[in-house]
């Protein structure tokens, strides 16, 4: 129900496709789950390799990370907490710093210091 909206639909054109996406994502979570190989996914789920394909497919495309957030996002949601901020904020707290003349002298010195090995 929730990962229907987050998954990728079928794409129109070409060939169509044999199985469903969500028996897919259930091979995806089998193979998660029992840590086993990807030959050894039983015969009920589709084939290790179609499951295999949209896994790196998904990896490569950032979808698995998108259903991570999203997911934690409902989580936090139901139980009552705020939405996490943006890692882009604390990514910018941490170039401001870094763009400071004192904090890149301060690197400078610990790293002669570290080749020196005088602490």
């Amino acid at each position: 129900m929730y990962l229907e909206q987050l998954i990728p639909a079928v794409q129109e054109g070409g060939r169509p496709a044999v199985h469903d996406r969500r028996e897919i994502v259930n091979g995806i979570f089998y193979i998660v789950r029992s840590g086993c190989s990807w030959r050894m996914l039983p015969n009920d789920l589709p084939c290790w390799k179609t499951c295999y394909h949209y896994f790196r497919l998904w990896s490569s495309n950032g979808l698995w990370e998108q259903l991570h957030n999203q997911i934690r996002d409902w989580a936090r949601q139901y139980r009552g907490k705020k939405k996490p901020p943006p890692l882009e904020l604390s990514t910018r707290k941490v170039l401001k710093r870094l763009i400071n003349p004192e904090f890149v002298a301060t690197m400078l010195q610990r790293k002669s210091l570290e080749g020196k090995d005088i602490y």
